[in-house]
Parts: structure tokens; C-alpha cells; sequence
């Protein structure tokens, strides 16, 4: 590999070394009650550290948010969600009104809770639309979650798909689109999760990247045809779906909860082994024991983005099944836009000689960012 190869791989590598799991998400939490004369219970939840990008809370520069800072900032808070947030029925937008201001801990932080009251009679169909925070963060999104009596509607409102509804009441049968239901939009979001996840994606590129050889007497050849390949592939992708498949709903149900921090460390750490397994090559046979046992490793932070969304009441496994499927599509897609590349390159030289190992130690570097990185805290 010459000299300017090694700079430009580590050049992209430092440009790409971005976290793949800081998802930023709301909660937005809607009450109809029985009366149709009473206000809608209105919750949203925020990361403060999303709050901060848009309204000034640390006030004295220390690093915390106080209590009395975040009350301090409750005028701008509420003025930025009620700018962003809409509901409406069908006599109209209903009007919303501050309640109040709490703090909720989940799993990645605080967050700062913000109450309001809508006015809004005969919401049987009630439709929301939410651009809190997507202004700065285009990746922002918000699990909106309408309960009325014992019925529960659930969507994900994000860029391109800011207004979401619910019909609600004697007209819930009648009223909806299945494209809006809990097994789609769940779909949709393991599709976007695979996508703009770069460990998991840094994981699959390195495991496709000799599919198209073949490790002969310390060697890299071309592999005969495409066939063999597309099933030496085959079986590493099935391997690792099943073994993420397990792990994903072990600790989305609950069952097993493992530290997200090592979680985390553990599925940079496999990225760097796969990477450098192209570039000096240990394990040549039985790759789909590899892809098995990472494949459990990956299916853990797999869980960890759904757990940010949150499974929703009464539609848990549709939307486990969803999400998980989506995930699959995803990585489908990934492989049948390389794998006839790679196999159309396989033949040259300079592929095995040079391609591979660059792009394989650019994703190694990459890597051994993130493990830093997520170890260090």
C-alpha cells in the first residue's frame, strides 16, 4: 500500500469517526379524557442535552443543569414546544396551554418534562404534528403515544413524517391507514437504523469484503463464481440474523439488560477484529461461527436504539417483529448493492492487493476510535 493510500484512508476514517447510536428522540405522551369537556393531557419529554442546543440552560458554564436553571429557562422551553407542537381534531386546532415543567431520568440522561393542557372537543380523530428540535437536529424524532380509555395508538413522528394521527373512540375501526401502524412504523425505523448505524454497517462492509475471494496458500484469489461466494455470504448474514435476532428481543422484552457503555465497546471491538481479520488474516474457515458470535453482541445494541424509542403498549411484539425485519431489509440491501460490485473486482489484482486492505484498515482506525471513545466514556 503506498504512502499516499495510508493518508487518505486515515483522512476519511478521522471524517467518519462519528458515533453510531446518538439518536436524539422525544416522548410526546397524549391523554384523551372520558369527558369530552376536559382538556387533553398533554406530556413531551426532552433531553436536556438536545434542550441545550436550542435554549441556553447552563447558565453558569458548569457543565450541570441545576434545577433552578431549567425553571430559569421554562419560559423559553415552553415557547419552543408549543412553536413546534400542533394538534388538531375535526372542528379544529386545539389550543394548547402550559401546565407545567418536571424531569424525567431515562437510560441516556435526564430529560426535562413539559406539560400542557389542549382544548380540543370531539377528538376522536386526533392528528398531530410535531417539528420540536428538527430545525437543528434533522435526526430528531418523537414516540407519540395517544391513550383514550384502554385504547393505545402509537407512531413516530420524524423529518418527512411530521404529522401522525389516531382515530380514537367508536370510529378507531374505521379510521387510520395501516401504513400508520405499529409493525410499519417500527419497519421503517430498523431500515433507518441500519442505515445510519456506521458500526453496524463498518461490521457488514468488512465481512463482505473478501466474499468475493478465496484464501488460498496464504493468498487471495478470486473465488470461482459468483455462486459459492453469494452462499459463503449467505450462510455468515443468516448466522449473524439469527444470533442478533435472539439478543434483540431478549433485551427488548426485558429478559437481559447488559450495560449499554459495554454493549457499546463490544461491537466497535468486533468492527475492529473483523477489519484487521482482512488485512492479516486469522480466521479463514467457519466464518459464520464469527458472524454468530458477534452477530449476539450487535443484536444487544440493535435493542438499545429500539429501547430509546420504547416498545408501545399493546403492540409490543408487532413492533419488535417490525423493527427487527426492518433491520434485516436493511442490511439486504447493503449486501445486494456490494456483493455484484466485489464480484465484478475480484479479478483485479490491485483489489485484494490494495482496495481491500486500505478500506479494510480505514474501518479498523474507525474502530479503535469508537472503542476509545465509548470505553473512555
Amino acid at each position: 500500500m503506498t504512502a499516499r493510500a495510508c493518508w487518505v484512508v486515515l483522512l476519511m476514517a478521522v471524517a467518519l469517526s462519528a458515533s453510531a447510536h446518538t439518536v436524539s428522540v422525544g416522548h410526546l405522551d397524549i391523554v384523551v379524557p372520558a369527558d369530552s369537556d376536559a382538556p387533553l393531557q398533554v406530556e413531551l419529554d426532552l433531553s436536556l442535552r438536545d434542550l441545550a442546543l436550542s435554549v441556553p440552560l447552563d447558565r453558569n458554564r458548569d457543565e450541570q443543569v441545576t434545577w433552578g436553571e431549567l425553571t430559569a429557562a421554562r419560559d423559553d422551553i415552553e415557547a419552543l414546544v408549543v412553536a413546534g407542537l400542533e394538534l388538531s381534531a375535526p372542528s379544529g386546532e386545539c389550543g394548547l396551554n402550559p401546565a407545567g415543567l418536571a424531569t424525567r431520568q431515562y437510560d441516556d440522561g435526564a430529560y426535562a418534562t413539559v406539560q400542557l393542557a389542549a382544548d380540543c372537543p370531539s377528538a376522536e380523530r386526533l392528528q398531530v404534528l410535531y417539528t420540536v428540535l428538527m430545525n437543528r437536529d434533522p435526526q430528531h424524532r418523537a414516540l407519540v403515544t395517544i391513550r383514550h380509555g384502554g385504547e393505545v395508538s402509537t407512531a413516530i413522528a420524524r423529518a418527512g413524517h411530521t404529522r401522525v394521527g389516531a382515530a380514537l373512540g367508536p370510529r378507531a375501526s374505521a379510521g387510520g391507514s395501516w401504513l400508520d401502524s405499529p409493525f410499519v412504523t417500527f419497519l421503517r425505523e430498523g431500515i433507518h437504523h441500519i442505515l445510519i448505524g456506521y458500526d453496524h454497517l463498518a461490521f457488514l462492509v468488512s465481512l463482505l469484503l473478501p466474499a468475493a475471494l478465496l484464501r488460498i496458500q496464504g493468498r487471495w484469489q478470486p473465488a470461482p463464481g459468483f455462486r459459492s461466494g453469494f452462499l459463503h455470504i449467505l450462510g455468515i448474514a443468516t448466522a449473524f440474523t439469527v444470533a442478533h435476532s435472539i439478543t434483540l428481543s431478549l433485551a427488548a422484552l426485558g429478559w437481559v439488560t447488559p450495560a449499554s457503555r459495554w454493549v457499546e465497546a463490544a461491537i466497535a471491538a468486533s468492527v475492529l477484529l473483523a477489519a484487521l481479520n482482512n488485512v492479516w488474516p486469522v480466521v479463514v474457515r467457519r466464518l459464520w461461527l464469527v458472524g454468530f458470535v458477534f452477530g449476539l453482541i450487535h443484536g444487544f445494541g440493535f435493542a438499545g436504539a429500539l429501547s430509546e424509542l420504547g416498545l408501545p403498549d399493546g403492540a409490543r411484539l408487532w413492533s419488535l417483529l417490525g423493527f427487527n425485519l426492518g433491520v434485516e431489509i436493511g442490511q439486504v440491501a447493503v449486501v445486494c448493492a456490494l456483493l455484484p460490485l466485489l464480484f465484478v473486482l475480484r479479478h483485479r489484482r490491485w483489489y485484494a492487493a490494495v482496495v481491500m486492505p486500505a478500506v479494510s484498515l480505514g474501518i479498523a482506525v474507525m474502530a479503535a476510535y469508537w472503542l476509545w471513545q465509548r470505553l473512555a466514556g
